[in-house]
């Protein structure tokens, strides 16, 4: 099934946002401080934010992962987004995982780890028991694509007891197919790509568009993006179409890779895409 506003049968759906013109990168990075972070605690040693309202109440849960180039980046990239979707009544794990001395399969561990955590923490936030949503920018994005769709595949190590169950995926200018990256990532699979194909197949979405029947997924991209291109989340969208799941795709125009987790332009379409039926 195709969600979205027009069906097409050559392609997954594409929904073209406000034609208004996207907020710069230097704007969607500010923020006057996490006004909705309600707790701070760690998982396998790494922190994790806790957003949300005060009261306990009927809400959905997110799970936020952050960018970095896979070597790098901070959860308080996320955390203006993380505010803004807790203001809008949702609880939100804003997370991380190992990046500079992570790699596969250790940061794929980490954020399954993540999402045992948020299901087994979320009754204290909530009274909801679904669905659970990944919302993830940039490499974020390709790492929690996976461990959405792979399911207990990683993390079976973590200390958290549970399943790794995702019922709804948001990536957010994804690099998804890590191949076209061999140049940068032979560190990060440990091996050469044309030397040893299995880490690098593991390690994609692609290699499980099969195993989470249930997924619903939301790409969303703005078409100014210089350094992750929009076909990365057009050619994802049309795999997981092709393996039958529901997918949305959304285009930003004169969005850049950074706008893509600007609340001002992606959190309206987070909470509508969370929140329907």
């Amino acid at each position: 099934m195709i969600v979205g506003a027009c069906s097409s049968a050559t392609g997954p759906t594409t929904i073209t946002a406000s034609e208004a013109p996207a907020t710069s990168s230097a704007e969607a990075t500010t923020t006057t401080g996490p006004e909705n972070r309600i707790g701070i605690d760690l998982v396998a040693g790494l922190p994790i934010e806790i957003y949300g309202p005060e009261e306990v109440g009927d809400y959905p849960v997110v799970v936020t992962l952050h960018g970095g180039g896979w070597f790098g980046g901070s959860p308080a990239s996320m955390e203006p987004l993380a505010d803004s979707l807790a203001s809008a009544g949702i609880v939100v794990f804003n997370s991380t995982y190992r990046t500079s001395a992570g790699g596969y399969p250790e940061s794929f561990d980490d954020v399954a780890c993540d999402i045992r955590f948020a299901l087994s923490k979320a009754p204290e936030y909530t009274t909801s028991t679904g669905p659970l949503t990944v919302v993830a920018h940039s490499a974020g994005a390709h790492i929690g694509s996976v461990v959405s769709l792979a399911g207990d595949l990683f993390g079976q190590d973590c200390d958290v007891g549970g399943g790794v169950v995702v019922d709804r995926f948001v990536g957010l200018a994804g690099p998804y197919d890590p191949t076209l990256y061999s140049a940068v990532l032979t560190g990060y699979f440990g091996t050469r790509l044309e030397e040893d194909s299995a880490p690098w197949e593991a390690g994609s979405p692609y290699s499980y568009l099969d195993d989470n029947p249930g997924l619903r997924m939301l790409l969303i991209h703005g078409t100014d993006d210089d350094l992750v291109p929009i076909r990365s989340s057009e050619l994802l969208a049309e795999g997981a179409e092709e393996a039958g799941l529901d997918v949305i795709l959304e285009e930003l125009p004169g969005a850049t890779h950074m706008d893509a987790k600007n609340p001002t332009l992606v959190s309206d379409l987070i909470v509508e895409f969370i929140e329907e039926p």
